[in-house]
């Protein structure tokens, strides 16, 4: 390159100079045609010598040659410039080609509608997407204004007053409806991007997001949530919505530290610290009648007093069920209410999806069941125990007697009683004296023994006691006491009374290795002879 500069420079320091030529050769010709002959050079030189004007032309080639050459120099800086501007322009115009090649891939290829607008709002583009989200083909478009197209009818007010908003340099951002071919509504989500070129608003891009789908999930989310939140206020059985996040930051922090399973199992501190952390957020009506609170703040209020001693097992393990990856739990849960009436209730516990690892959520529903508690009470009451008597009966004697076989509670003694002349007095004063006398033996029997012995009725007149770690051989003390218990009785009864009661018993001690079903075998036949001494 430095070398073609060079050559074109010399080319017109040498055009310059031979142009420069002309001029002298001119002057030479002119003396030469008034000589009238041809002049030597050294006449020639004699004729410049008194014309100054002739040096100066007869010098004009160096002249000439010096300006070729600085002409050669600005021709070639010129001839660059023109080659880098022509350069540039095609860079240029090849770059504008991109970007609109760019622009129309990118229109052409979104995924959401895109129609091109003139300055008139008339349609001179759109994409694939277009014609599918609203049916229209080319030829029924092009050239008309999009409004007219997609916004007919009560839309169109609205769809040009965004149309002139955009053209007039605004970007619009709007939700709102437009009309597919087949006249079907659709939700949208509408942009309006004004197209300015040079700073002149020569169009705009609008562009349509489907949001039938979104709109009609949002829609649904809310139904369900209304749904929800009638379902939850309206129910007829306690429910909670709580946060045990902190609680769950708290058994972490135990986790790192090591043995959270154990601490759960034996610190009572951890388990009341747990119950401290839980935030209520939540309780609906059916809550507050439970407990008999007034308002959600004042059942706040009385948290600390509705959490009776007997439910720390329950929440205990329901943070040993979480702890180990539970999202639904299920227990008894005694508790108070806030005049202090102490109420059974069947907890469900479950964990909101999505917040298993943080416990932000969490719904408990709290269903009282201490009527049902009282009746299985009742139920099992009446399932061990005489109606008439009161005391245990023949099943749970008998249970008693095969567990404390495998038991420590030796020695164990058992006494058998037997109500003498029960048939005689039915006879002679009817069932219900004989009921009274039955009634009498067993309060005879209860107030004689520890609340720990098994005292039960085991037959119509026949009664058993089971005495654990007790020696009564070596205990007299314990017959001498029923003894006189009978005595007493019978000393306070009023006149006219049935006759006094008189019992017959028998007992044994048993010893560890030995069977107590044998010793209570045993202790009956010692009862029968005893009552057969009497007759």
């Amino acid at each position: 390159m430095t070398n073609l500069h060079s050559r074109t420079r010399v080319l017109f320091l040498v055009g310059g100079f031979l142009g420069g030529l002309a001029a002298p050769a001119l002057a030479w010709l002119i003396l030469t045609l008034e000589a009238g002959r041809f002049l030597q050079f050294p006449e020639l030189v004699a004729q410049l010598r008194d014309q100054p004007l002739l040096w100066v032309i007869a010098v004009i080639p160096l002249f000439m040659g010096f300006a070729g050459w600085l002409i050669g120099i600005q021709t070639k800086r010129y001839q660059a410039v023109s080659r880098q501007l022509t350069a540039h322009f095609e860079e240029q115009a090849k770059s504008l080609e991109n970007e609109y090649q760019f622009f129309q891939a990118l229109i052409t290829n979104a995924p959401f509608a895109v129609v091109q607008l003139d300055a008139d709002h008339c349609i001179v583009n759109f994409n694939p997407a277009f014609q599918a989200l609203f049916g229209f083909s080319g030829q029924e478009i092009i050239g008309h204004p999009v409004d007219e197209i997609v916004a007919s009818g009560d839309l169109f007010d609205e769809a040009s007053t965004i149309s002139s908003q955009v053209t007039s340099g605004k970007i619009v951002r709007q939700v709102s409806r437009r009309r597919r071919k087949d006249g079907v509504l659709l939700d949208v989500e509408i942009f309006g991007v004004p197209v300015i070129v040079g700073g002149e608003k020569i169009g705009a891009l609008g562009m349509y997001l489907d949001i039938s789908s979104q709109l009609a999930t949002e829609r649904a989310i809310q139904d369900s949530e209304a749904r929800f939140r009638s379902l939850f206020d309206n129910s007829p059985i306690a429910l909670w919505e709580e946060d045990f996040s902190q609680v769950k930051a708290l058994l972490d922090q135990v986790a790192q530290e090591g043995g959270l399973i154990e601490s759960l199992q034996t610190d009572d501190a951890l388990i009341r610290q747990c119950i401290e952390r839980v935030q209520v957020l939540n309780v609906n009506q059916a809550t507050l009648d439970l407990y008999h609170a007034a308002s959600k703040s004042d059942l706040l209020t009385g948290l600390g007093e509705i959490l009776a001693e007997e439910a720390i097992g329950s929440f205990r393990n329901e943070m040993l069920a979480m702890t180990q990856g539970d999202t639904f739990f299920e227990t008894e849960i005694a508790q108070r209410k806030l005049n202090g009436e102490i109420i059974h209730g069947l907890l469900r516990l479950s964990i909101a999806p999505g917040y298993e690892e943080t416990w932000e959520k969490i719904f408990i529903s709290i269903l009282d069941i201490t009527d049902r508690k009282q009746v299985e009470d009742e139920l099992r009451y009446l399932s061990f125990h005489d109606s008439l008597s009161g005391l245990y009966n023949r099943a749970y004697f008998e249970e008693e007697l095969h567990r404390l076989e495998r038991s420590r509670q030796f020695p164990v003694s058992v006494i058998n009683c037997d109500l003498d002349g029960l048939k005689q007095i039915n006879d002679t004063f009817g069932h219900a004296a004989g009921d009274t006398a039955i009634t009498g033996a067993a309060e005879i029997l209860r107030h004689v023994f520890r609340a720990e012995d098994v005292v039960a009725r085991i037959g119509g007149d026949e009664f058993a006691i089971i005495l654990p770690n007790t020696d009564i051989e070596n205990t007299p003390n314990i017959i001498h006491r029923l003894e006189s218990a009978i005595a007493a009785h019978n000393a306070t009864l009023p006149d006219g009374q049935a006759r006094p009661l008189s019992l017959s018993y028998g007992y044994v001690t048993v010893p560890v290795g030995e069977s107590l079903i044998d010793g209570h075998k045993l202790a009956d036949t010692r009862m029968y002879e005893a009552k057969a001494k009497k007759k």
